[in-house]
Protein backbone atom coordinates (compact mmCIF):
# COMPACT_ATOMS: atom_id res chain seq x y z
CA UNK A 1 0.00 0.00 0.00
CA UNK A 2 1.28 3.34 -0.98
CA UNK A 3 1.90 6.32 1.70
CA UNK A 4 1.13 8.91 -1.49
CA UNK A 5 -2.33 9.77 -3.28
CA UNK A 6 -3.51 12.79 -5.94
CA UNK A 7 -4.37 15.74 -4.58
CA UNK A 8 -6.34 18.22 -7.05
CA UNK A 9 -7.10 21.20 -4.97
CA UNK A 10 -9.46 24.15 -6.84
CA UNK A 11 -8.41 27.56 -5.63
CA UNK A 12 -10.82 30.84 -5.16
CA UNK A 13 -9.75 31.85 -9.10
CA UNK A 14 -11.25 28.52 -10.23
CA UNK A 15 -7.26 27.05 -11.11
CA UNK A 16 -7.26 23.81 -10.32
CA UNK A 17 -3.75 22.66 -8.89
CA UNK A 18 -2.71 19.04 -8.84
CA UNK A 19 0.45 17.66 -7.14
CA UNK A 20 1.14 14.12 -5.12
CA UNK A 21 0.78 14.34 -0.92
CA UNK A 22 1.53 12.15 1.79
CA UNK A 23 -1.11 10.54 3.69
CA UNK A 24 0.43 10.76 7.11
CA UNK A 25 -0.39 14.56 8.15
CA UNK A 26 -3.25 16.91 8.20
CA UNK A 27 -5.52 18.05 5.09
CA UNK A 28 -4.20 21.32 6.23
CA UNK A 29 -0.57 20.59 6.11
CA UNK A 30 -1.25 19.01 2.78
CA UNK A 31 -2.12 21.90 1.53
CA UNK A 32 0.26 23.98 2.48
CA UNK A 33 3.09 21.41 1.34
CA UNK A 34 1.23 21.87 -2.21
CA UNK A 35 1.63 25.39 -2.16
CA UNK A 36 -1.86 26.72 -1.73
CA UNK A 37 -1.57 29.61 -0.13
CA UNK A 38 -5.89 30.53 0.57
CA UNK A 39 -5.84 29.12 3.96
CA UNK A 40 -5.10 31.14 6.28
CA UNK A 41 -5.59 28.63 9.66
CA UNK A 42 -5.27 31.47 12.11
CA UNK A 43 -5.42 29.02 15.14
CA UNK A 44 -3.05 27.23 13.72
CA UNK A 45 -5.13 24.05 12.84
CA UNK A 46 -6.99 23.83 16.41
CA UNK A 47 -10.19 23.74 15.48
CA UNK A 48 -10.82 27.11 16.64
CA UNK A 49 -11.37 29.76 13.91
CA UNK A 50 -12.47 27.96 10.60
CA UNK A 51 -10.29 30.03 8.62
CA UNK A 52 -8.85 26.78 6.75
CA UNK A 53 -12.83 26.06 5.20
CA UNK A 54 -12.85 23.77 2.28
CA UNK A 55 -14.86 21.59 0.23
CA UNK A 56 -13.91 17.68 -0.04
CA UNK A 57 -15.30 15.27 -2.52
CA UNK A 58 -15.52 13.14 0.13
CA UNK A 59 -14.98 9.61 -0.17
CA UNK A 60 -15.74 6.20 1.76
CA UNK A 61 -12.18 6.40 3.41
CA UNK A 62 -13.12 9.68 4.95
CA UNK A 63 -14.97 9.79 8.46
CA UNK A 64 -17.09 12.78 9.16
CA UNK A 65 -15.98 15.69 10.93
CA UNK A 66 -16.19 15.25 15.25
CA UNK A 67 -18.55 17.31 16.85
CA UNK A 68 -16.54 20.19 17.49
CA UNK A 69 -15.52 20.59 13.79
CA UNK A 70 -19.46 20.08 12.93
CA UNK A 71 -20.07 23.03 15.59
CA UNK A 72 -17.45 25.37 13.89
CA UNK A 73 -18.88 24.77 10.41
CA UNK A 74 -21.95 25.09 11.48
CA UNK A 75 -20.79 29.15 12.31
CA UNK A 76 -20.15 29.53 8.40
CA UNK A 77 -22.13 30.94 6.18
CA UNK A 78 -20.82 29.40 3.06
CA UNK A 79 -20.81 25.67 4.33
CA UNK A 80 -22.18 22.66 2.26
CA UNK A 81 -22.96 19.24 2.82
CA UNK A 82 -19.10 18.98 1.16
CA UNK A 83 -17.50 21.53 4.26
CA UNK A 84 -15.03 20.61 6.11
CA UNK A 85 -11.61 22.28 8.59
CA UNK A 86 -8.58 21.03 6.56
CA UNK A 87 -7.19 21.03 10.39
CA UNK A 88 -9.07 18.22 11.15
CA UNK A 89 -9.01 16.02 7.78
CA UNK A 90 -7.10 13.08 8.77
CA UNK A 91 -6.19 11.16 5.75
CA UNK A 92 -5.93 7.35 6.28
CA UNK A 93 -4.13 4.69 3.75
CA UNK A 94 -5.87 3.47 1.11
CA UNK A 95 -7.13 6.77 -0.64
CA UNK A 96 -5.74 7.12 -4.26
CA UNK A 97 -6.83 10.38 -4.85
CA UNK A 98 -8.98 13.33 -2.90
CA UNK A 99 -10.35 16.63 -4.70
CA UNK A 100 -10.25 19.81 -2.50
CA UNK A 101 -11.82 23.16 -3.01
CA UNK A 102 -10.61 26.24 -1.14
CA UNK A 103 -13.96 27.65 0.35
CA UNK A 104 -14.70 31.10 -0.17
CA UNK A 105 -13.93 33.84 2.55
CA UNK A 106 -15.84 33.96 5.31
Amino acid sequence: MTNTFRLHVTGRDGKVRESDARIDVSLLTILRDAGIDEISAMCGGNCSCATCHVYVDVGPSLPGPAIEESEMLDTLVHQTSLSRLACQVALSAGISALRVEVAPEE
